[in-house]
Formats: C-alpha cells, sequence, structure tokens
C-alpha cells in the first residue's frame, strides 16, 4: 500500500487542481483519492474534481465541499484550498455509492436494499460516507449501518460551510451531488483504525436517569437536573467555571454500562440544548432512557489537548505508525478553540509522522464509540490505514 497526501491554497481556482495533482505524483493511477474543496469553490467545484480525477489517473475519486479543508501538517481555515488523499490499495475492493435524498425511507426499512446500495457485506473493512447535513437523517442511517455491518466502522463527516439544502457539493466520479450522501466501502486486506477524540473530561458523579422521555431528561438519581447543575457550578474549580461560561456544560451518555468504572471515552457527549426552569428538566441533544447512566461534562483547549494526545499515545501501543490517514475535524475546533493555527494536524504529526494525511473540517464528525457509530460535535475523529 501507498499513501500521498496533498493540501494547496490559489487565488486562481484554475491552479488548485494541477497544485494537487502535482503533489500526489509520486502515485501514479492512485486506486481511489478522496478531496475535499472550500465551499467558496463551489461554481468550480465540478471542474477540480474532473481535472483532479483526470490529471491523477485515479481509478475511483468522491469529494466533498467544505468549510475548511487540511492536509499534511496545515491546517487552511476559510481559505480557497483543496486538500487530498491518494491511496495504492492492491488487493482490496473499493465500491463507491451515493445515496439519494429519496431513498431514505427504503434504504432505513429494508435492510437488503442498504447492502445492495453500500455495497455491504460482511467482508467490509470500514466505510467513510459524506453526507448534507440538511437532507440526510444520519443518525437513523448511522444507527442502521451499526446495526447490520457491526465489523465496520463509519468515519467521516457532513458537507459545512453552507447555510441552506443544495449547497453541498458532494462527487463520486463523474457525477456532482447536491443532496443526501456519497461515500466508499473498502474490502479485504486493509487495517483501518479509528481514533475519536470528543475533546471533554467528566466532572461531577455519574448518575441515573430516573426521568427521561425523548431528548428531555426530567429526574437524575431523582433529583431535577437543574439542581444538580447549580450545585455542581458553584463547587467547580475556577477552571472548570471559566470552561462552562466560555463553552457551555455537557452531557456523556455511558455506552457500555458493564464496565462499572467510567472515564473519558466511555461517554457519548451530547450539547444541553435547553433548561426549564419551571420545572428543572434539561433538553439534550440525544434521545435518553430511563436507567441510562450520564455524567455532565467540559471542554476547553488544554482538555482538547490531552485528550487527542492520550488517544493517539494509547494507539501507538497497540499498533504501528499508519501509512495514511484521514482525519475529521469539527469546524468548532481550529484557531477558535485553540487559538493558534494548525493544533491538531500538529499533534498527529508529532506523534505519528512523517504522515500522509488530509481532511477537513465538518459540520458532524462520523465515528465510533464503542461497537456503535455517532455523529459528534467538537470532536476530531482519526482514520488510519495500516
Amino acid at each position: 500500500m501507498n499513501f500521498r497526501s496533498a493540501i494547496f491554497s490559489d487565488s486562481d481556482p484554475n491552479n488548485l487542481a494541477r497544485g494537487i495533482a502535482d503533489q500526489l505524483s509520486v502515485i501514479a493511477s492512485p486506486d481511489l483519492v478522496v478531496v475535499f474543496i472550500s465551499s467558496r469553490l463551489n461554481p468550480v467545484f465540478d471542474r477540480i474534481v474532473a481535472d483532479i480525477r483526470r490529471q491523477t489517473g485515479a481509478r475511483n475519486i468522491i469529494a466533498c465541499n467544505a468549510q475548511s479543508v487540511l492536509g499534511n501538517h496545515r491546517e487552511l481555515e476559510n481559505h480557497l484550498a483543496v486538500a487530498a488523499l491518494a491511496m495504492s490499495l492492491p488487493g482490496v475492493k473499493i465500491n463507491t455509492f451515493q445515496l439519494g435524498d429519496d431513498q431514505w425511507h427504503k434504504l432505513l426499512t429494508n435492510p437488503s436494499a442498504l447492502r445492495s446500495a453500500i455495497h455491504g457485506d460482511a467482508s467490509v473493512r470500514s466505510f467513510f460516507l459524506f453526507g448534507d447535513p440538511f437532507t440526510t437523517p444520519i443518525t437513523q442511517i448511522l444507527e442502521v449501518m451499526s446495526r447490520e455491518f457491526p465489523q465496520a466502522p463509519v468515519m467521516g463527516g457532513m458537507t459545512s460551510g453552507i447555510r441552506a439544502a443544495g449547497e453541498s457539493r458532494m462527487a463520486v466520479d463523474d457525477r456532482v451531488f447536491h443532496a443526501g450522501a456519497i461515500g466508499v466501502a473498502l474490502s479485504g486486506p486493509v487495517q483501518i483504525d479509528c481514533v475519536v477524540s470528543q475533546g471533554c473530561r467528566p466532572i461531577g458523579e455519574a448518575m441515573t436517569v430516573t426521568q427521561g422521555r425523548g431528548n428531555v431528561i426530567a429526574g437524575l438519581d431523582n433529583t431535577a437536573p437543574m439542581e444538580i447543575i447549580t450545585d455542581l457550578c458553584q463547587s467547580l474549580a475556577r477552571h472548570d467555571q471559566a470552561a462552562v461560561e466560555k463553552r457551555g456544560l455537557l452531557i456523556g451518555r455511558v455506552i457500555d454500562r458493564r464496565k462499572g468504572n467510567f472515564g473519558r471515552g466511555d461517554f457519548l457527549v451530547r450539547n444541553i440544548l435547553d433548561a426549564d426552569r419551571t420545572n428543572g428538566s434539561i433538553t439534550i441533544g440525544d434521545l435518553v432512557e430511563t436507567g441510562q447512566i450520564v455524567q455532565f461534562h467540559v471542554q476547553d483547549a488544554q482538555t482538547a489537548t490531552e485528550d487527542l494526545h492520550l488517544l493517539l499515545q494509547g494507539h501507538l501501543v497497540l499498533a504501528d505508525k499508519p501509512l495514511g490517514a484521514l482525519m475529521f475535524s469539527c469546524n468548532g475546533r481550529g484557531a477558535g478553540l485553540f487559538g493558534e493555527p494548525n493544533h491538531d494536524v500538529a499533534a498527529v504529526q508529532s506523534l505519528m509522522g512523517p504522515l500522509p494525511l488530509a481532511g477537513f473540517f465538518a459540520a458532524g464528525e462520523l465515528g465510533p464509540v464503542g461497537k456503535s457509530n455517532f455523529i459528534h460535535g467538537q470532536t476530531v475523529c482519526l482514520a488510519m490505514f495500516h
């Protein structure tokens, strides 16, 4: 296997495809090229994809638009830029696909239709999925894919830098779509490891949902959540209070209750969307059930840095350094969170590099927690090829 990444920025869109192709030229006729293109380049998206495919001789190409792109050692936020990862994957079966926004009911209710549409079977090692946030029921599709393909994690992200339906741009080979989702299934002799860094740490104590319905929690350990939050915030250290004031309080749901002792990585972290001070309930960005175990979380730059480093170092204990990687970061990270550019790619390269790396800042990052796939926020998801 061989990988090569590229990132290029230019005020003249005519130069972008050539700049990317020149950097990828070490791999002749790559088996797969994954491309990320600034949404400000939407008017020429089709041409950039076609030119990259023609100039690289790529056998398969998928692409999507993004608010910002990243590659190698750089994160180009809000630039006119393109990033790409080219792969030579001998013996690996590559099946690209497109899921139209008029197909969702059939795909979500008919497992055989979904398997056919995404070329899914027991041999698939991983899926990469990119979707339009306005027309893709991503939570439902990830639930179905987790159930139907438990051996194959789903990685990717939702297109970003757009404001309305119809502004997404997604390409599969020579076809460009403005809605639905695209992706690729990889089968055969390739190992793809996933690191999902939510950048948060738990505070307070783990609690049981004693009253909850839909996405509203009315009772935690038989106490109104707002009462618990008030007491918790008063007891926090000053730096944790500052994190809550700046980025808000988060809540995490335990994925595997059998573990008993819970720490970082054991929770699916979600935003608290609303609070009802009349009855003390909270509304969160997740569905809840009575009996679930949850814990409040905070996020700040230091925690996000520590979390990513710990997860990467833990991965190196279990596996060799990867040959190449795709990276999907939240568009709320970057310089806005860390106060400096290139933070996450620098962390990856310092521990894993030099590494061919490309990706984008997404409006929702896709990656597994435990054995299930989820859409995340404030997260960086790294797919590493071995």
